[in-house]
């Protein structure tokens, strides 16, 4: 029975690791990487594809830990089209929330990480896109018609 209940449990840590380890990444590679080094100083543009990667890791785990919940019946089985909206909605409200930190960041420490409104609005843009490049190939992958 040990043996069973430590296989299962650990069959269930390997998957939690596969669902979260994106944002993980894509966090580590923000703070330590560009960050630790300024590349952001040096190379504005990194921004972009960096919360590209954001929202398409988000949205992946969003959407990977809804199947999950529902596999363990944890969560009622959703529609296709539900899973993949309460994903998309997910995901920008993590975008919103994240802005909403570099805001308060910026307020409390006097830091300048929203450069301007401008700068906002691409940030969420592109967090957008990132979550609907994930929704459009789970949507190819998975053949959901709607």
């Amino acid at each position: 029975m040990t043996i069973i209940e430590n296989d299962s449990s650990e069959n269930t840590l390997v998957r939690l690791i596969k669902i979260i380890w994106p944002p993980i990444v894509v966090f580590l590679i923000h703070r330590v990487v560009l960050g630790g080094l300024n590349l952001y100083a040096t190379y504005p543009w990194i921004d972009m594809p960096m919360h590209f990667l954001g929202g398409l890791s988000i949205a992946y785990t969003v959407s990977s830990g809804l199947t999950y919940l529902q596999e363990r019946k944890i969560l009622l089985p959703l529609d296709p089209f539900i899973h993949l909206l309460v994903t998309l909605t997910t995901t920008v409200t993590a975008a919103v929330f994240w802005e909403f930190l570099e805001f308060l960041t910026d307020q409390i420490y006097g830091t300048n990480i929203q450069i301007s409104l401008a700068n906002t609005m691409h940030d969420l843009f592109f967090g957008l896109m990132g979550a609907i490049t994930l929704i459009i190939f789970r949507m190819i992958w998975k053949g959901i018609k709607r």
